[in-house]
């Protein structure tokens, strides 16, 4: 079915959206809890879930069912930061008379010799950086840490009641 996806309900009551023909009464409402890195995350994935797992936390935005999701948003991130060290060292390439150096650390682009002269290329670091960039923007979103999505998501404070639970 083409469309928009579903705004979850809680969203829709913060919003003003809410109708109580179009409130789902059975969605499922995970409980509140940080969840357990799994076994297989990187160290900086590791790292980055120990920090923003009590951001999202304390958000109130944080349930026992985003523990996936979160494993998204930390490889994300432990991506980009590995793709950036990457292009902060030169690029080498070793030869029979030693070690050539096709870029300096930190720069972006190198040159190589085509058929038709010489060609200005981008490291490879370059789209690696723009990938996780993208799924990490992407994944912040999800869990409404920029600033702008900041108002998309509501989370509830510990103790809070839901004035809006009777429809």
């Amino acid at each position: 079915m083409a469309g928009r996806p579903p705004k979850p309900t809680h969203l829709k009551l913060v919003s003003g959206t809410a109708q109580k023909c179009r409130t789902n009464k059975r969605e499922p409402k995970p409980e509140r809890s940080i969840p357990s890195p799994p076994a297989h995350l990187t160290d900086k994935a590791k790292t980055v879930w120990g920090a923003v797992s009590v951001i999202l936390d304390e958000m109130g935005v944080l349930t026992k069912a985003d523990g996936m999701a979160l494993v998204g948003l930390c490889e994300a991130y432990a991506d980009l930061l590995a793709a950036r060290e990457s292009l902060s060292r030169p690029l080498t390439m070793d030869t029979e008379g030693g070690s050539m150096i096709f870029a300096e650390g930190g720069e972006r682009y190198y040159w190589t010799m085509g058929k038709g002269g010489p060609m200005r290329r981008a490291r490879p670091e370059v789209a690696d950086i723009a990938d996780a960039d993208r799924r990490f923007a992407a994944w912040l979103a999800k869990f409404g840490l920029t600033p702008a999505d900041r108002t998309r998501v509501a989370g509830q404070l510990p103790g809070e009641s839901n004035p809006f639970a009777d429809l």
